[in-house]
């Protein structure tokens, strides 16, 4: 009896925190480039071995285990703006940050003060020669299929697009950005891509898709809160006819 109040408090824990996952999709629904999270759960149960299993020294139960990433593209958006552009294929644009290399699908960019290519947070879009640069009184830029770029009709730069062969040695560091783990090597030049110019990737998150998993989220909350009500009150009863 106690093994299933515990079950359908951890149930209940795991639900919660699920809750959190569905709101942040919801949250970011209209996010530029962002990728929705996945929620992967786990089996207490599962972690104990052959041995153990009758004492299930890790608890019952289950539990929200990691949280992945869904990389899937999102729609295209025309928004007439030369420095909105999109990947369709594989790949991520590869920005400079301070904290070394970051990867994004999140394609809306700006110009600086001294006609850089950077993301409205101020991080430098990288292309195959380093940081691209926009000549002064540039009238319009340019960004074909392949990634190159031109000012008023001149090339001045290809951008540099990442394939990372390992989608889940992506960590997420905010932005939509992402940094890679230090133990997978470093992502090869994306060959199966095609830029759009003046288009933007938005959420991948499906809104009709999101509010379907937090009803039946929110049901298999009521139900563990069901079980842990209905063994509570088994247990008083006990406890007042041996006391």
């Amino acid at each position: 009896m106690i093994v299933g109040l515990y079950t359908g408090a951890s149930s209940m824990i795991s639900q919660g925190d699920y809750q959190a996952v569905i709101a942040r999709n919801l949250a970011n629904i209209n996010t530029v480039g962002y990728k929705k999270n996945v929620a992967v759960f786990q089996s207490y149960i599962s972690q104990s071995s052959d041995k153990d299993m009758a004492t299930a020294s890790h608890g019952v139960g289950s539990s929200l285990g990691t949280i992945a990433t869904d990389f899937s593209q999102g729609t295209l958006e025309y928004t007439g703006n030369d420095l909105d552009i999109s990947i369709k294929g594989e790949g991520f644009f590869v920005v400079k940050a301070d904290t070394g290399i970051s990867y994004t699908r999140k394609g809306q960019f700006m110009l600086s003060r001294d006609m850089r290519i950077i993301t409205p947070e101020g991080l430098p879009l990288l292309g195959h020669e380093g940081e691209i640069q926009i000549p002064q009184n540039t009238k319009s830029i340019t960004v074909k299929e392949d990634g190159g770029i031109s000012a008023d009709g001149k090339e001045i730069g290809k951008i540099k697009i990442a394939a990372v062969s390992d989608l889940t040695a992506l960590e997420p560091i905010g932005g939509c950005a992402y940094k890679l783990s230090d133990k997978v090597p470093q992502p090869k030049d994306s060959t199966d891509f095609k830029i759009a110019q003046r288009y933007l990737e938005r959420s991948n998150v499906n809104a009709i898709d999101e509010m379907v998993n937090m009803i039946s989220n929110m049901r298999g909350y009521q139900v563990g809160h069901k079980v842990t009500d209905s063994i509570d009150e088994t247990l008083k009863k006990l406890i007042k006819l041996v006391s």
